[in-house]
């Protein structure tokens, strides 16, 4: 029997919800024993969690291919691809829906079969914990009880939808097929799979539960997080730098990430009512929870005991409702994207390029926004105009609190959902007014469904989000002979045979 591994991590080195420090336990539906030592404290159960969001930092997830790279290349974020990306060509024409083509379907599959086997691994350490929690409620103070049991229902809702936006096709065109396990036991038996409508009515009554037990969460009421559910803003956060004790929720999946959730899965099923309400939820919260990106903050000089240079917030780091603190982003960005002036000096023949025509027609000229302004470079002058993807980078004397910074759910996406299920460009008007884009309105002249589509352009590079848009309205980016199923579903691993991470 295999066992499955959960991952844990030591609370005192818990600085903004994550550390690269790892202990491990062996944990199988068998061994009683090894879950008890684990779950015996609030914090055990709060560092198992740390642990799930770790790993959903790994290169073959959220710290790379599902946002700045295969799911960037996938949606035609990227135009040039020199000598050592040339390789990643294989996503750029969805080389895994072409088997005839051994090289680039193989070159795919090694990491989609990643990708499928680390979330179901995760999805595994959440059902443990979620195996146990009702049995262990003495051992948690206050509300601790249900915030931890909410956050870990939620985030299997949000990773199950991940799956299933990558596995099964377009709800529009397969509601009914069969799509993806979900998983709701640690067990040795398969889950058989479910269909896309059946896996979704499941998503939702997760992210319900979810919903109703985070709602005393810390950062949907203003109190001070216990340890075992974030760590508190410390060292290099200033007190004169105003960050609330909530703020670090941020990195765990809390009540605004459930119902944002929410809103991206009616919004992904047609359910265009219920997607406003979630979205409007959340919007409801803005200045209160989720401040729009500061203008202050975007300009950093030399002076480096200025607020100023402290103040690099390239990911607009206030308005992200969902995010991973990655401790090792540089490191991850090193070759494929801009990471300043360490391990990139052979970038002439490294990187995603962005062409000056792509970036010059995805911001239309407008130069005063300030996602043109900030999140790219050029590294070579023999780069001409060409970029590079900056919108990570941060120097070492950045504000801690906007470092290391992967968004997972953006305010933004909240506001463009409900311009699409509402009809009105005044959600769509507030972003861009919060971007710069003052004297830039837009009106009835517009075609709306065309500007939302712009918008996830300027606003998504870097996360992955571009190309579930373009999957749920079947928009190819280039002349192919594929269907929407082939260009736009990833096959299910071989692997799924044996039922990968579960058990």
């Amino acid at each position: 029997m295999k066992k499955l591994r959960i991952q844990i991590m030591t609370a005192a080195a818990l600085l903004v919800g994550l550390t690269s420090c790892e202990d491990w336990l062996d944990v199988s539906s068998t061994n009683e024993l090894d879950r008890a030592d684990l779950f015996q404290t609030e914090n055990g159960y709060g560092e198992a969690l740390t642990g799930v969001y770790a790993k959903m930092c790994d290169a073959s997830l959220y710290g790379r291919e599902l946002t700045f790279n295969a799911l960037d290349i996938m949606g035609s974020c990227y135009t040039n691809f020199s000598v050592q990306m040339y390789n990643h060509s294989a996503w750029y024409y969805y080389g895994y829906g072409d088997p005839t083509n051994d090289y680039n379907y193989d070159y795919c599959m090694g990491y989609i079969e990643d990708v499928w086997t680390n979330i179901y691994t995760q999805i595994a350490n959440l059902n443990s914990l979620l195996e146990t929690i009702d049995g262990n409620q003495g051992v948690f103070s206050g509300d601790n009880y249900r915030i931890i049991k909410g956050e870990a229902l939620g985030l299997r809702a949000f990773l199950h939808f991940e799956l299933l936006r990558l596995f099964a096709p377009a709800y529009s065109i397969g509601a009914n097929a069969e799509a993806i396990p979900y998983v709701t036991r640690l067990t040795h038996l398969v889950t058989p799979m479910s269909t896309q409508e059946e896996a979704i009515d499941l998503i939702l009554t997760d992210l319900d539960s979810a919903k109703v037990l985070l709602a005393n969460d810390p950062i949907r009421i203003g109190t001070s997080p216990d340890p075992c559910l974030a760590s508190l803003p410390s060292g290099n956060y200033l007190s004169s730098d105003g960050i609330d004790s909530w703020y670090n929720r941020r990195f765990r999946f809390n009540y605004y990430a459930a119902v944002a959730t929410m809103a991206r899965v009616y919004l992904w099923k047609g359910d265009n009512a219920n997607a406003l309400t979630a979205a409007q939820e959340v919007i409801a919260a803005q200045e209160s929870r989720f401040p729009w990106v500061d203008p202050d903050n975007l300009t950093y000089i030399g002076n480096t005991s200025s607020t100023s240079y402290r103040n690099q917030d390239r990911t607009f780091a206030t308005e992200h409702i969902f995010a991973l603190n990655v401790v090792n982003l540089e490191d991850l960005m090193d070759s494929y994207i801009y990471d300043g002036e360490i391990g990139m000096g052979n970038m002439n023949q490294n990187g995603l390029e962005i062409s000056a025509a792509e970036w010059t027609d995805v911001y239309e000229g407008y130069t005063a926004d300030y996602r043109y302004q900030k999140w790219y470079a050029s590294y070579a002058s023999n780069m001409g105009n060409d970029r590079l993807l900056a919108k990570f980078y941060q120097n070492d004397v950045t504000a801690e609190y906007f470092q290391e910074r992967i968004p997972l759910i953006r305010l933004s996406e909240m506001y463009y959902i409900a311009a699409e299920c509402s009809g009105s460009f005044d959600y769509l008007n507030e972003v861009r007014n919060h971007r710069g884009l003052t004297s830039y309105e837009l009106s009835s002249s517009n075609d709306l469904e065309e500007e939302i589509l712009k918008e996830y352009r300027k606003e998504f590079w870097g996360e992955g989000q571009l190309w579930y848009y373009y999957k749920r309205k079947s928009i190819t980016t280039f002349s192919t002979n594929m269907t929407d199923v082939d260009l736009f579903t990833w096959p299910i691993p071989d692997t799924e045979i044996s039922n990968a991470g579960r058990e």
